[in-house]
């Protein structure tokens, strides 16, 4: 039987958007388009354009469209699957369905972004939210909108670990270059933890020396450190104690699940799926009280059974599997 044919567009290509390119390689032929956008909307306008002059000329040698992120770049891809009338799929990660007026944050933060995604919502035929959480959103923006939610996964194997006891160091992953994804990332509050654990290390990972400024003064428990590679990342994940995700808008944070595999301890603000993949393994709040947080850090450093749940329930809500058979089922 001939595999079919995938056009897979997406904007960066992080780990996620990669594990997805590799899963749908494994029973069709896929062919990578990247959406580059610039800054401001003439800049982004010529990334449209090219990707219109793509789809005249190639869109039609596609089974499907599979799409990462609902923006300026999924509306003219499903589009022209329905104009051929071939199947589109979008995967909704969070800022896709999200709107934090106060940060300028989300999809629908500007109404030419809106335009763009809430008709791909229109003509999509399977919206893939990666957290139950997005898929409310989802029904409230379109409430006609087709949706399964399937979680991303993540590579059990190349996350582990075997280190129990550990130093008093709590990390934060977060490629950060600009104050609004600051904010929308929490990292303003995991500074503010720092003031109150002065006996930890706190390290994010991910800033950019454009953003450090945002910090000031900088607590002298706090080390902020530019992206990792995947062999530095996983040893600061096996050395720290605690894994902090305190964020204003989230879907199914990545990197919360990975240090998770690595035996984190996680701590967490209730947004998205973060309460669904901390479950009883940490500590979630709905409310930002720090001292909360304050409180369950110092009792539980270096317990060792927390560590060991964390993994096991990574290992249970994110196997890789899952999300194969699923693509499987609803893509043939």
């Amino acid at each position: 039987m001939q595999k079919q044919s995938i056009l897979f567009v997406y904007v960066n290509y992080s780990s996620f958007v990669k594990a997805d390119f590799e899963i749908l390689s494994t029973f069709a032929n896929v062919t990578k388009y990247q959406f580059k956008p610039g800054k401001g909307i003439f800049n982004t306008g010529i990334e449209v354009l090219k990707e219109l002059i793509f789809l005249i000329f190639n869109g039609f040698k596609f089974d499907s469209v599979f799409v990462w992120f609902g923006d300026y770049h999924s509306m003219l891809p499903v589009l022209f699957a329905k104009l051929f009338r071939k199947k589109s799929f979008v995967v909704i990660g969070g800022y896709d369905v999200s709107t934090l007026s106060e940060y300028k944050y989300g999809s629908f933060s500007n109404p030419i972004r809106a335009f763009f995604t809430r008709n791909t919502f229109k003509f999509v035929n399977i919206c893939f939210p990666v957290a139950d959480a997005l898929r409310k959103k989802l029904l409230v923006i379109n409430p006609k909108a087709k949706a399964e939610t399937i979680a991303t996964s993540v590579d059990t194997v190349k996350f582990n670990f075997s280190k129990y006891e550990r130093s008093k160091s709590i990390i934060t992953v977060s490629g950060t270059d600009n104050h609004q994804r600051l904010m929308v990332k929490g990292l303003d509050r995991f500074r503010e933890l720092a003031t109150y654990l002065t006996e930890f290390e706190f390290i994010i990972i991910g800033a950019t020396d454009g953003i450090k400024s945002c910090f000031e003064p900088l607590p002298t428990n706090l080390t902020l450190l530019p992206p990792q590679q995947f062999d530095q990342l996983t040893q600061y994940y096996e050395c720290a104690s605690f894994y902090a995700q305190l964020s204003r808008s989230e879907g199914l944070p990545n990197a919360l699940c990975e240090a998770m595999l690595c035996g984190c301890t996680p701590v967490g603000t209730n947004v998205g799926d973060i309460q669904i993949t901390i479950g009883n393994t940490g500590l979630t709040i709905d409310d930002w009280k720090p001292e909360v947080l304050v409180d369950f850090i110092r009792l539980n450093h270096n317990n060792i059974q927390l560590r060991n749940q964390a993994r096991e329930r990574i290992q249970m809500l994110y196997d890789p599997d899952i999300r194969i058979e699923r693509f499987r089922q609803l893509m043939s």
